[in-house]
């Protein structure tokens, strides 16, 4: 019979892992697809793509990353059995808490920066006729630095992941 504990970090893990694909993978597939795709687009069909994923990406984003925090701290309060020896004694715990600190800052720049332009740009790409074309081209410029950046961090926190999953192979407990 399959213990208990086995099945509830199993199940954590799978929906961490799954919602973080969620997140990082959409946040990487806006900096290498859809970026070069919409520079490609005439005036007219970015304006009505754009109209059309804002509300998409508004949602999206922030659940997947919300759901990859939220599983993400139950893991590591799990397997480290609510102790906080575990959890911050030792190296797998603070590589973890050091994880957790970059996805919240992550999170964070997302929603203020990369969120707040899209909302933005929404709103004038809704206007009738649209007079603010530098202040939309700074707010797209500042929706795409977010993206880069959210994707360091994205790729800093998985291998943090990594080396703490390794921690034990590494002598680092």
């Amino acid at each position: 019979m399959v213990e208990a504990s086995l099945v509830i970090t199993l199940v954590l893990r799978f929906l961490h892992i799954v919602f973080g694909i969620a997140w990082i993978g959409a946040v990487m597939y806006g900096v290498g697809v859809m970026r070069r795709a919409l520079g490609k687009m005439d005036a007219a069909a970015r304006k009505e793509t754009m109209k059309g994923l804002i509300p998409v990406v508004e949602r999206y984003l922030p659940g997947s990353a919300a759901m990859t925090i939220i599983f993400g701290v139950a893991l590591y309060l799990y397997l480290g059995s609510f102790d906080p020896v575990n959890l911050v004694g030792t190296a797998w715990g603070k590589i973890l808490l050091t994880a957790l600190v970059l996805a919240l800052v992550a999170f964070a720049i997302g929603m203020v920066f990369g969120i707040g332009s899209a909302r933005k740009i929404l709103a004038h790409l809704n206007e009738e006729a649209c007079a603010h074309g530098p202040e939309v081209g700074a707010l797209q410029k500042r929706f795409n630095v977010t993206q880069f950046i959210n994707l360091g961090f994205g790729f800093a926190i998985v291998a943090l992941m990594v080396i703490a999953t390794e921690a034990n192979l590494l002598g680092l407990t």
